[in-house]
């Protein structure tokens, strides 16, 4: 942050910047500082939108100014106006030099983002799905590393078997998922047997609807159905 505190008072209190229209000029005084911004840009607010085009600029009561201050009068009066008159707006040298760099920095639009190459674009998206792939896989080879380093070391040792926690874990995923297998299997065995038998009857073969249940789970929906309940 840049201050100027060359007109400061050395023993009185710093009092707020003030603005004021006059006659189609801005005048400020006072202590235009970070210190004052809440003030400043209540102060602002409740002014009236000048006439930048006509606009004149009495700065020369400025007390203290940085670049919180300028920002503010900038934003009111307007980049142009103040880089046309800061001249000859009654500053001093250092407080012009930071007024005008203050105004050529809010009129300087930030650069478009410049257009990227589709293949570009998709070199790079597959690059990132190629890295998290690997680390996904990464992961998971470790995790299975340390799972069968861990069944090494413990499967030759079984009093460093944990029978509590084991029992515990087969109840949770075994014994207490009875009903809800049970449920679901029977929902889901219903619509193949109804759908099997409504394609059958066109062949004469609805007698052969409940093998097709049967090797259907056996085969393929006992499998899937327990993986998607015990993956949660």
């Amino acid at each position: 942050m840049v201050t100027d505190s060359n007109h400061s008072s050395p023993t009185g209190p710093e009092t707020a910047g003030q603005l004021v229209i006059e006659n189609g000029a801005a005048v400020a005084s006072g202590h235009w500082t970070l210190d004052h911004y809440p003030a400043l840009q209540r102060q602002i607010q409740q002014l009236p939108r000048p006439a930048r085009d006509t606009l004149n600029l009495c700065l020369s009561g400025i007390d203290r100014l940085d670049t919180a201050g300028a920002s503010v009068l900038v934003r009111y009066c307007g980049a142009e106006t103040v880089l046309r008159l800061v001249e000859t707006a009654g500053l001093r040298q250092e407080q012009r030099a930071l007024l005008a760099a203050v105004a050529h920095a809010l009129t300087q639009s930030p650069p478009a983002p410049q257009p990227i190459n589709p293949w570009v674009r998709l070199a790079a998206g597959t690059g990132e799905k190629v890295t998290a792939l690997a680390t996904m896989l990464w992961l998971l080879a470790g995790f299975i590393g340390q799972t069968l380093a861990a069944l090494m070391t413990i499967l030759p040792r079984p009093s460093r078997w944990r029978w509590t926690a084991f029992v515990a874990a087969v109840h949770d995923t075994g014994l207490n998922a009875l009903p809800i297998v049970a449920l679901l299997t029977f929902l889901v065995g219903a619509v193949v047997a109804f759908l099997g038998a409504t394609v059958l009857e066109d062949f004469g073969a609805t007698i052969y609807t409940v093998n097709l249940v049967a090797f259907s789970f056996l085969r393929e929906f006992g499998v899937l159905l327990a993986a998607i309940l015990l993956a949660g």
